[in-house]
């Protein structure tokens, strides 16, 4: 259940000590149109990352960047997880600089592909790769939980027009249900093909 706090961000993280949660806040970019939010993973009390995302969720900035944009703010939404570096990688690992996957045939080396289990049949067979149609604003967003609004951003990030499903779900560090949960979510609210 997440929580709001009307604390600024230090007198928050003291009041969390030892705690780990993912904090979560709105903030303004000067350069950007539309709200931003900005998030702070914590573990056990101890800064993990900074992120602020756009309006579409795609990364704006991280680090001592982000934090010095959101260290100002005073309102928090902070939910307690103690899994958050997890929620960290599967977050942030799109936004790393990947090699794209040539067309064709071929395995796709790494160990990621192995560690997923096997993919149940896809509900995409009509569209096996989907197309981003409209940005992912936040309005469409405000019904979901927290975790829920962070996948979503994270699936929609990998719709790329290029991408088949199959390609997203090996990509991820998300179960292959989860994705294509998430896809068929995307697909409703209109944002995908």
């Amino acid at each position: 259940m997440d929580k709001v706090y009307y604390l600024d961000l230090q007198t928050l993280l003291d009041y969390l000590q030892g705690q780990s949660a993912i904090l979560s806040t709105t903030v303004s970019v000067p350069s950007v149109r539309g709200t931003c939010q900005g998030l702070v993973f914590v573990k056990e009390g101890v800064v993990l990352e900074s992120l602020v995302q756009g309006p579409g969720g795609a990364l704006l900035a991280s680090g001592g960047r982000a934090y010095a944009l959101l260290s100002s703010r005073d309102q928090w939404q902070v939910r307690i997880q103690p899994d958050v570096e997890q929620v960290l990688r599967s977050l942030i690992r799109p936004a790393l600089p990947e090699p794209e996957p040539k067309p064709g045939p071929g395995p796709r080396s790494g160990p990621a592909q192995a560690a997923l289990p096997p993919a149940a049949p896809s509900s995409f067979s009509l569209t096996p790769v989907p197309r981003p149609l409209r940005p992912l604003d936040a309005q469409l967003l405000a019904g979901f939980s927290m975790r829920q609004r962070f996948v979503l951003r994270l699936v929609f990030t990998m719709v790329n027009g290029e991408r088949s499903v199959e390609q997203i779900k090996a990509q991820l560090n998300l179960s292959p249900a989860v994705v294509e949960e998430a896809l068929t979510t995307l697909r409703s609210l209109g944002v995908i093909s």
